[in-house]
Order: structure tokens, then sequence, then C-alpha cells
């Protein structure tokens, strides 16, 4: 009679703590592994080592900042709750100049196509290695993979509808998200890793002068100006060793009192 209550008890009791023992809640923060910007007035050349620039300049020249993370640290099995990205403008167009800096909404897009960082320097970059990104070449002096367009092009190099935009005006942090468009990234990244090819950061009033706005990158000293950022909120179910132990912690109590009652009984 024992054995065929410990044959039918264990595996409900397995359940039972399946479902008793709930997921985790934890969040992962990283910086930005690679990042560059492309430049419309310098098609060949690679801004890898320096800066992010995005928008419009007063000269009426776009530009834009790719960026990606390493998504390691989260377990595989990881539910994604809440994506938030956070970017520090270090400066805008000189109020002196041309008309002064315009704020305007920026957008990160998805991209859809693996890209390289570069080491380019200076304000402006410099003339890109083969392979580099540029405005010019998905992989400069390559063959194979290029943009759809110069710049890259939403709907075919970027995902067509941006997963979050903020609006961006002076010197300082600016947050992207949470939104359920940033979550779908990340989870597909998790899901697909060999897909993550991070964002791409558009102004939304591209050709409008004075949109411009350059960015911390991971080349940015220590301090108190951060990197790109990703803060990731995430679910995920206990580590299996876990579940173990509490199992065997139950199948035991279970196995004691079956005794005490023997020892009682008799």
């Amino acid at each position: 009679m024992n054995a065929l209550i410990t044959r039918f008890a264990i595996p409900s009791l397995l359940m039972l703590v399946l479902h008793a023992v709930p997921a985790f809640c934890a969040t992962f923060v990283t910086t930005a592994v690679s990042d560059t910007s492309i430049y419309q007035n310098h098609p060949d050349y690679n801004l890898g080592g320096t800066t992010l620039v995005s928008g419009t300049n007063q000269q009426f020249s776009n530009s834009r900042a790719l960026f990606s993370f390493d998504l390691s640290g989260i377990p595989a099995d990881a539910i994604v709750t809440s994506v938030q990205v956070a970017l520090y403008v270090t400066r805008r167009p000189d109020p002196d100049q041309h008309g002064g800096p315009v704020n305007s909404d920026f957008s990160l897009y998805r991209v859809l196509q693996n890209w390289t960082e570069g080491s380019g320097g200076a304000v402006t970059g410099s003339p890109a290695a083969t392979g580099d990104t540029t405005w010019g070449e998905l992989h400069f002096n390559t063959t194979g993979a290029n943009w759809a367009t110069p710049g890259g092009q939403i709907g075919a190099d970027f995902a067509s509808a941006p997963s979050a935009t903020t609006s961006v005006g002076d010197v300082g942090l600016y947050l992207w998200g949470s939104s359920p468009d940033l979550v779908s990234d990340v989870q597909s990244w998790l899901n697909s890793p060999s897909s993550n090819y991070g964002f791409a950061l558009i102004s939304e009033s591209e050709n409008v002068a004075g949109t411009a706005r350059r960015f911390a990158s991971s080349e940015q000293p220590g301090g108190s100006i951060p990197a790109p950022t990703l803060t990731v909120t995430f679910q995920s179910a206990p580590e299996p060793g876990k579940l173990l132990f509490i199992l065997i912690g139950c199948v035991a109590a279970c196995a004691c009192r079956r005794k005490d009652r023997a020892v009682f009984n008799g």
C-alpha cells in the first residue's frame, strides 16, 4: 500500500512543486558593445571610434547612429517584460550659428542587417577601412550585402516602424521605452541571437537643419556621462537544481511523516 501511495504521490508532489515555485524576476543592465555613426556628407567615412551623431546638421547633411548590445547575460528561457534604452546627448548645434538647434523626435529602429563598427575618429570620422560600415556602403569596399539605399532604408535595412520614440532637445539623458515593440525586439534576439543587429537611432525630422545631436558612445571616458545603456526586466524559471533540491526535501519530509505514522500505529 505504501509503495502504491509513493508511486502516485511523488509525481503529484513534483507537479505541486513546479506550480508552487514561481518564476523569478530580475533586471539586466548593460552598455553597448558596438556602436558607430554614418554621415551623408562623408559617405566613405566611418565614425566607429568617436561619439555618436544622428539628425541633420546646419548644412542639411544627415547622420544616423547604430548600436548593439550583448544579451548573453540573460537566461535563454527568459520572458522579457520591460525594456528601456538610455542615451546621453553630449552636444547640440551652436545657438549662435545658422538658426541654432531644433528639437525633434528621435526613434529607435531595429536593424535588419549585420554591420561593422569600425574605428574612425575625429568629429566627422575618417576614411573607412575595408569592411567598415559607412553611409555609402554597408561594408565598405566589399562585395555582397549592401544598403537598400545609401544610409540604410526604413522597411528594408531597418524595421518598417520605430520601436520607441523620444523628443530630444538639450544636453542630458534621454530614455526610450519601455514599449511593446522594444520588448518584442529583445525577446526575438534572445530567441534568435544571430538576428541581434541592435538599433538605428534616426531623427523623425531628417532634412530639418539643426536637429543633429551628438550622443555618448561606448568610447566615452568613464565618469558621469553614460554610454548607450540597455535595461531589461525579465522572468525566468528557477534553475533545475533548485527545483530538485526542493523536491528532495518534500519527498524526505513525506518519508519522515510515514515513518512517524508507522511508529505511532505500531
